[in-house]
């Protein structure tokens, strides 16, 4: 009896605790929002309506205006100005190294162009170090007749996961289009305030990507010498699984990935991708601390010297990452849903204020959330909920019906304010899942979310908010023609004939693999083998419960098939069948190529999210 008066007593306490808090959550809810929202605005010189936080942006990255080589000391040099990355020059006893390529081959040249005005002198490269994929495509013009090029064992793969041969790649060009607000106009309200945007040029432009001939072994730390240069290679797992970081001790001189930047880490991207899980991080950082550099420069970050100013900002980047995912957990342990956590986690100003420009902390919480537990948030309707259009029908006739819904998201995007902004987007999207083409709602839409853009201090956010607005109006132009998000996924997700050329067949058959349609699969079996003119590798592949299943064998199936680097190429654009076999036509009827932008494709080119209305155009 004693034990259980104490166990019931011990549940008051903390019923009664739970529902004070629930209590004040509940208050709380009704004024919150992140503190990366401002109701003050400020004009950038460009006519940018933004925040004062976004203004600050290109020195907490270390961007240039215009295009610069930095001299760092007598043998180091920065190269600034050409994105936003900066790529490193460094003098080895038997030549230079060049740490990262740049974004692209007219980029590359201009930089070594300046670097050897400055010099007074021709360089020659030994070297090329990749600190990650991202930076990688003017390669070739760094490229003398001995260079060695250097980089992660996992780089080229991850790299063509998202520009190569990818089912991938058009959703993350795609998402990284609105991210970095390629297609925004350059000057007046709607354009960026800083220079974390994309120019056309970035996704357009030439590349001379060269895959590494040297190789960093995944999660390894290796002692190297370069060029007769001493360095060391630890991983530096930010922003991906194939990011190192380089240690010179002649220098004393750390060269970092999106570790020690000005603004807080992005744990979460909002164009997506894979979990950066803040504990890798956080190991990785360990050994950056441990060097006790004299000199820090991060490829998205301002030079660093003196070891006070290093480790002062070392210990900053690292201990944002460290409390947003410490106190994430103790939330979670809590029982906070993710949104929950995101509202309560508390960051002291000194790590937050101002540092906002890139990412926002609401973002990170929620990721890690999501990435520790998974998306259960658990509340049980989320288990099997109403389908998306249903939930939207119930709850705008329990409103009142759509004039009524209607009519309150307008007035709330009429009165503004940072919480009826937000509420006007919440509106217009239950209306958008009943009447995707509905234009007055589409414009009311447009008007929350540039209100929203115009006062954040994320990049990420603004990319994303501003986009919106713009493809509401028709006003997302390429080249002049009015785009959605839909119809730029198809484009950029469709690959290129001479893309699909060069990859590899193993490239290709994974692209196709992605395209089976279930239904039109199922009862379906097919067993064949293949060679591509060029390669020795055999591929079986075997259609079974509606899956491709792909795999390198020594000996050809019974039926087997030698095809040209272009005959597959026509297949899989669905301009021929490479041979007129009866198991190329059964494997074309079953393939899906609805998001891919065709030959055969008369759909309109501007559509809405659902792909079946038009949006204004002018």
């Amino acid at each position: 009896m004693k034990i259980k008066s104490c166990l019931a007593i011990s549940l008051l306490i903390i019923l009664s605790t739970s529902s004070n808090q629930a209590s004040a959550t509940a208050v709380a809810a009704t004024s919150w929002h992140s503190p990366s929202l401002s109701t003050e605005t400020v004009v950038a010189p460009n006519g940018a309506i933004t925040t004062h936080t976004a203004l600050t942006a290109n020195q907490l990255w270390g961007l240039t205006e215009s295009k610069t080589v930095e001299k760092v000391n007598e043998d180091i040099y920065a190269l600034r100005g050409w994105g936003i990355a900066s790529s490193y020059a460094i003098r080895a006893p038997n030549g230079w190294i060049i740490i990262d390529t740049g974004d692209s081959t007219r980029a590359a040249k201009e930089m070594r162009s300046m670097l050897e005005q400055q010099l007074g002198e021709k360089i020659n490269v030994a070297a090329v170090l990749l600190t990650h994929w991202h930076y990688s495509d003017g390669t070739g013009a760094w490229l003398d007749q001995h260079t060695e090029i250097w980089g992660h064992e996992y780089l080229d793969r991850n790299r063509n996961a998202s520009k190569g041969v990818s089912i991938k790649s058009g959703f993350y060009l795609t998402r990284a289009v609105a991210q970095f607000g390629v297609f925004h106009p350059t000057q007046g309200a709607d354009a960026f305030p800083n220079l974390m945007r994309f120019s056309p040029e970035k996704l357009l432009a030439e590349s001379s990507y060269k895959a590494p001939t040297h190789l960093f072994q995944h999660g390894q730390l290796l002692d190297l010498n370069i060029a007769g240069e001493p360095l060391q290679v630890a991983p530096n797992r930010t922003d991906t699984s194939d990011s190192v970081a380089f240690y010179f001790p002649r220098h004393r001189l750390v060269i970092t990935n999106m570790m020690v930047t000005g603004a807080i880490f992005n744990i979460y991207t909002l164009r997506g991708g894979a979990f950066r899980d803040p504990n890798t991080f956080l190991h990785d950082a360990r050994w950056v601390e441990a060097k006790n550099a004299e000199i820090l420069l991060d490829i998205h970050g301002p030079t660093l010297k003196g070891q006070t100013i290093v480790s002062k900002n070392i210990e900053r980047s690292v201990d944002q990452v460290q409390l947003i995912h410490d106190q994430t957990l103790r939330l979670i342990a809590q029982g906070l849903n993710p949104r929950q956590a995101a509202e309560t986690l508390y960051m002291p100003a000194h790590l937050r204020n101002g540092r906002e420009a890139y990412g926002q902390v609401e973002s990170h919480v929620r990721q890690i959330w999501n990435g520790t537990v998974g998306w259960f948030d658990g509340d049980v309707y989320e288990i099997n909920p109403l389908s998306q259009h249903e939930e939207a029908s119930r709850i705008v006739t329990m409103m009142g019906g759509v004039d009524t819904v209607l009519n309150a998201a307008a007035e709330a995007e009429q009165t503004g304010g940072l919480a009826n902004w937000r509420w006007s987007l919440k509106l217009t999207s239950l209306l958008l899942q009943l009447d995707p083409g509905n234009t007055e709602v589409r414009k009311i839409r447009a008007a929350a979310a540039r209100a929203l853009g115009q006062r954040t201090s994320s990049a990420n956010a603004r990319g994303f908010y501003l986009t919106e607005a713009l493809q509401n109006e028709g006003q997302l132009k390429v080249e002049g023609i009015a785009m959605t998000l839909d119809t730029l996924r198809a484009l950029v997700g469709t690959p290129q004939h001479q893309q699909l050329i060069t990859a590899s067949l193993a490239e290709n058959l994974d692209f196709i693999r992605y395209l089976i349609e279930p239904q039109r699969a199922e009862g379906k079996r097919l067993i064949f083998s293949l060679t591509r003119e060029g390669e020795t590798a055999i591929q079986r592949v075997e259609l079974r419960n509606s899956v491709l299943v792909i795999s390198e064998v020594n000996q050809p199936a019974e039926r087997h098939f030698n095809l040209t680097a272009a005959q597959l190429a026509d297949f899989i654009l669905a301009r021929s069948l490479p041979v007129n076999d009866p198991i190329w036509s059964e494997l074309d009827t079953i393939l899906d190529r609805s998001h891919l932008m065709l030959n055969t494709n008369t759909a309109s080119s501007v559509e809405d999210l659902q792909g079946t209305q038009n949006y204004p155009q002018e």
